[in-house]
């Protein structure tokens, strides 16, 4: 007699998200944890049909990040979905398949080393963090380390894709651990800044904008901190930068909106930006001078302004009226279709909700003035 469960669809189904498990191996342990995302390689729906029981194992060695494969199951239909090869397109070359013992064997026959320079080192709970830059143009270790984290991009970030590696405006930071083991990476991109004709037309030095485009801390080491220090060295290495002209971040999703704009304000605190901030009313040259001065872009400026406004308690009226007067300039087209009173209306609603989201965000902000030797 025929088993009619087998014939049911959904046991053949699986989540892609679920389904895969990455894990981090070497120094006698491993951790392990899902992606956010599978879809670039699975399609929208992030399903899977056609096995039972399947398991994904990608592995990497925690410090190369040497990759391996294997692919699990009890049972596999005929009509089943490709896995493996649907992984191995987006894996580099190297990547070892099933036999664990030559992943170990490339491994040990390797002798990586962590390629790029050390920025800046950091402490979380009395353990050593290291901020490294990769040269992936100059330095062959340095590229081969980037091709094995780039699919970390498809994992982690929402619409991501791959960098195009032979382009020298990109630039690579990873954190690793004292232990030598890798929690995370941002990639950075140099665009030319057009500064009018008249300075076009001279011999002065060229500007860039400088972009964050890409960054992913491993789930296992986030709410850790990782994720500030790698931003603030980031930020810190450009800011000092003469020829740098504006920092910005590409397509942030709302946790890493948060994570910059607590890390802007307190930097901005510690330079004394409070202090500078007149009253009762900000002017447009003053906002113009002070955020070339902080190479912070536009918008980001006007945000971290606006907080520490709120911050400093000086006149929440005046505060208030600045930010509505932004908001009212930002959605001018459709207030001005509103009778009046609805127009008052719609801005106050408008400037409540960003208060209470700024009150948010301020809560979480660590105001501390730095001393008279730290560098600024």
């Amino acid at each position: 007699m025929t088993d009619l469960s087998s014939l049911d669809p959904n046991i053949y189904t699986s989540s892609s998200n679920e389904a895969l498990s990455i894990s981090l191996a070497g120094n006698g342990k491993a951790v392990s944890f899902h992606p956010d995302f599978t879809y670039p390689i699975f399609g929208d729906a992030e399903q899977i049909f056609g096995y039972k029981d399947l398991v994904i194992h990608l592995v990497f060695d925690s410090m190369s990040l040497y990759p391996f494969l294997n692919v699990r199951y009890s049972e596999k239909r005929d009509d089943a979905d490709e896995v493996e090869s649907k992984l191995l397109e987006l894996l580099p070359e190297e990547t070892v398949v099933k036999d664990e013992a030559l992943w170990q064997d490339k491994i040990d026959g390797e002798n990586f080393e962590i390629p790029g320079e050390i920025l800046s080192t950091y402490t979380h709970k009395d353990e050593n963090y290291h901020v490294y830059k990769l040269s992936i143009n100059k330095c062959a270790e340095s590229l081969q380390l980037h091709r094995r984290m780039q699919i970390f991009v498809l994992f982690f970030i929402e619409a991501g894709s791959y960098i195009d590696a032979k382009d020298d405006m990109w630039e690579i930071y990873v954190v690793y651990k004292e232990d030598k083991t890798f929690i995370g990476f941002a990639t950075g991109y140099s665009y030319w800044k057009y500064p009018g004709h008249e300075i076009f037309d001279s011999d002065a030095k060229y500007l860039w904008r400088k972009k964050i485009s890409q960054f992913v801390i491993l789930p296992p080491y986030q709410g850790q901190s990782h994720g500030s220090q790698l931003y603030k060295t980031i930020f810190e290495q450009w800011f000092k930068d003469d020829q740098v002209a504006e920092i910005t971040v590409e397509d942030p999703s709302e946790a890493f909106d948060d994570l910059r704009d607590r890390c802007d304000l307190e930097r901005l605190y510690q330079r004394g930006l409070l202090e500078t901030l007149p009253e009762p009313v900000i002017s447009p040259e003053w906002f113009q001078t002070q955020q070339a001065k902080e190479k912070i872009e536009k918008r980001q400026f006007q945000r971290c302004v606006e907080m520490l406004l709120l911050h400093a308690l000086k006149s929440k009226k005046n505060t208030r009226l600045q930010i509505k007067k932004r908001l009212f300039i930002k959605n001018r087209d459709a207030l001005l279709d509103l009778d009046e009173a609805t127009r008052k209306d719609k801005l106050q609603v408008a400037y409540e909700r960003l208060e209470e989201d700024y009150q948010r965000i301020l809560e979480k902000v660590r105001f501390v003035k730095k001393r008279p030797h730290q560098d600024t």
